[in-house]
């Protein structure tokens, strides 16, 4: 029986959550536990929502939608975060740093169902989702730190998480005492293109971040929001994470095959002489161990080689890069940019037949010249049929106008890059040119 689950990260709902717990006590030193705590909190917790909507839940409480869970006081308290601990490159952990802005490096966590009404209990049952991120901006030189921390979810299940950068995922926990999600994740460079989120974004950044977002859901049972058709699958596939820095992204799941999608502008903003980097990205899927043994039939995940794999990436044969980790095996797509972000992958069951091994990588471009102010028509680059609804875009110094390229008043180079709609819909890279401007 086909399954198949759709999950959709949603930005505007960022604008809605209320200003962070002020109080800083860790999960793990709860009251009353030893005689060196130091706290003038109760030894017994406070009865449920005393202090506000999601404040002091037990398992037989639930929170309100939309509004952020508090950070955990006492060690039964549920829909609740623990302190971050920062990893260094060389080892070293700090537990609670001290980061500059009041929320950055804050875990932010809720639930809702892309609705901002905060009258309503969050579902138990799948279908509504969780954000886990951690709050502000992060410097480039922070990119290298790993944040670690703990959501815990209570009745709600985090089977699958989708976020950036992310090294490391366990899920623990059951229905009875709560479920708790624990990552491991770097911030991850995202590109913004004005309002841009759930659109084919237009070719070039305004603007750039270091960030560390996204959701987790709980998988339902032949419902009509993400499912499986049974608990054994659900088990099996509970830990597992796609990980990608794209500003917009889902995920579906049909006839064991993952589809990624993952939207971001293709180029960088410009610096101070106008030139603009490629947006690099990515898309990696980790699958646990329990998913590839019990699922897909193999004694161990070491069995599962890049030949076992049938991936696509915007409709063409690539070919997957498979790396075992702690719990199971990391698959990365090969994407390295935002002209082809959707790749499709699903692991071979054992015993069937490999797939072959074809790379596929976005037409090379060529270099021609235009003179300053001068313009050439589109047409020269390539030819398209109004049914590809082509989409032309331009970076560097020279522009699109109308059905040409017109080249800046400037010397530099220019790229043009053509889109076109693909047999599935999807917008994929037909051809690129450069222009050498003098």
């Amino acid at each position: 029986k086909k399954m198949r689950f759709v999950s959709i990260l949603s930005a505007i709902a960022l604008l809605y959550f209320p200003a962070f717990n002020s109080v800083s006590v860790s999960a793990e030193h709860v009251p009353g536990d030893d005689s060196s705590s130091t706290t003038s909190l109760p030894a017994v917790m406070p009865a449920a929502h005393s202090a506000g909507s999601n404040s002091f839940l037990t398992i037989d409480d639930l929170p309100f939608t939309n509004i952020a869970w508090k950070q955990c006081q006492y060690s039964m308290q549920v829909y609740c975060y623990e302190q971050v601990t920062v990893i260094s490159p060389d080892g070293t952990q700090i537990v609670k740093p001290s980061l500059p802005g009041p929320s950055k490096g804050t875990p932010v966590s809720n639930c809702h169902n892309n609705s901002m009404d905060i009258t309503k209990l969050c579902s138990v049952d799948g279908s509504d989702w969780m954000e886990m991120q951690l709050g502000g901006d992060f410097t480039q030189a922070e990119s290298t730190n790993t944040y670690r921390w703990k959501v815990r979810t209570g009745k709600i299940e985090p089977d699958i998480l989708m976020l950036g950068d992310t090294q490391k995922s366990v899920v623990s926990g059951n229905d009875a005492d709560g479920w708790i999600i624990e990552i491991w994740a770097q911030p991850t460079l995202k590109a913004y293109a004005g309002g841009c989120t759930f659109a084919a974004c237009p070719s070039v950044a305004t603007r750039s971040r270091y960030a560390i977002e996204g959701y987790a859901r709980e998988l339902g049972i032949n419902a009509s929001w993400p499912s499986v058709a049974n608990e054994s699958l659900r088990s099996a596939l509970r830990g597992t994470y796609i990980t990608t820095n794209g500003t917009s992204q889902s995920w579906a799941f049909a006839a064991d095959t993952f589809s990624v999608t993952a939207v971001s502008p293709h180029f960088l903003p410009p610096d101070s002489t106008g030139k603009s980097e490629v947006t690099p990205g990515y898309v990696r899927v980790f699958l646990p161990e329990t998913y590839i043994t019990q699922d897909r039939g193999y004694e161990n995940v070491s069995l599962v080689t890049p030949d076992r794999v049938k991936l696509t990436v915007s409709g063409a044969n690539a070919t997957a890069k498979v790396t075992k980790v702690d719990g199971g095996i990391l698959v990365d797509t090969g994407v390295e940019h935002f002209s082809a972000p959707n790749p499709e992958m699903m692991i071979l069951k054992a015993g069937t037949a490999s797939v072959p091994a074809v790379v596929t990588k976005a037409p090379a471009a060529t270099v021609s010249s235009l003179k300053k102010g001068k313009s050439k028509a589109l047409s020269s680059i390539a030819r398209t049929k109004a049914s590809q609804k082509p989409k032309w875009s331009a970076s560097g110094k020279c522009r699109i106008s109308g059905s040409r390229v017109v080249a800046l008043k400037k010397a530099g180079s220019c790229k043009v890059t053509l889109r076109v709609l693909n047999a599935k819909k999807k917008y994929v890279v037909k051809a690129t040119k450069t222009f050498k401007v003098s």
